[in-house]
Parts: structure tokens; C-alpha cells; sequence
């Protein structure tokens, strides 16, 4: 699945990277990601995806903290098929695991975003 970047949006806590059957995310530095800044994601995918089924990289390159309640809300609206999260220390890949707990739909820690993409072409896409 090699799609190429269809656009990419700058929100206030974020660069979104929007692909044909993905997304890459990049959180600003020192971001507390809740409810509010998951909900501003969710409205962008809406948007792009319009019930089309698509994955989640999160490429967490940042220094940021993910409230891991905040996976536990209510987001079935979503054809999220999955996320992949891309660490580069061993603290990030530490606390993405934690998080990994709280998530209810395929979740996978990486060190490269190939192996991310190899694993969301795993993924069923059909709706």
C-alpha cells in the first residue's frame, strides 16, 4: 500500500498527513493529547475519509503525553482500522505499549515507518 500524500493539515497541536488509505500524525512538542485535541482528529478524518476505512500511524518523534483514558471514549462513528506508532527511544516505546492497554482496535509499536506501513497493509480494507 504505497498511496501518495494527498494533503497535509496543520492544526494547533499537530501536522496531519493525509493519504488515501492513511494517516500520519505528528504531535507537537510538550502537547497533552485528551479528548478535545482526539476530537479535532476525528473531525478531520470525517472530513477525508467519509466512512472510508483508513489506519493511524502516529509518528512520535516529539516529546508529548497521550491521556490513555482518552482511548476508552466512545468513537465507533470511525472506520479507524487500526494504529501503528512509530517510537525512536525506548521510553516512547515503553509508554506507547502502556497505552496499547486502553486501545480496543489493533495497536503496534514500530521503529520504522516501513514496517508501519507493511503492517497497515495487513489490515482489512474492505468495507
Amino acid at each position: 500500500m504505497i498511496s501518495p500524500l494527498l494533503t497535509s493539515v496543520r492544526l494547533d497541536f499537530a501536522r496531519v498527513e493525509i493519504f488515501e488509505d492513511f494517516v500520519i500524525v505528528t504531535i507537537n512538542e510538550g502537547v497533552v493529547v485528551n479528548l478535545p485535541e482526539r476530537e479535532k482528529l476525528f473531525h478531520l478524518f470525517e472530513h477525508y475519509f467519509e466512512g472510508r476505512p483508513f489506519a493511524y500511524i502516529s509518528n512520535r518523534k516529539n516529546d508529548y503525553t497521550v491521556d490513555p483514558t482518552s482511548y476508552l471514549q466512545k468513537d465507533e462513528q470511525l472506520n479507524l482500522l487500526g494504529m501503528a506508532v512509530i517510537c525512536y527511544s525506548k521510553d516512547s516505546e515503553r509508554t506507547a505499549n502502556f497505552e496499547k492497554s486502553f486501545y480496543k482496535r489493533p495497536f503496534k509499536v514500530f521503529d520504522s515507518f516501513l514496517n508501519a506501513k507493511k503492517w497497515i497493509a495487513t489490515l482489512e480494507f474492505s468495507n
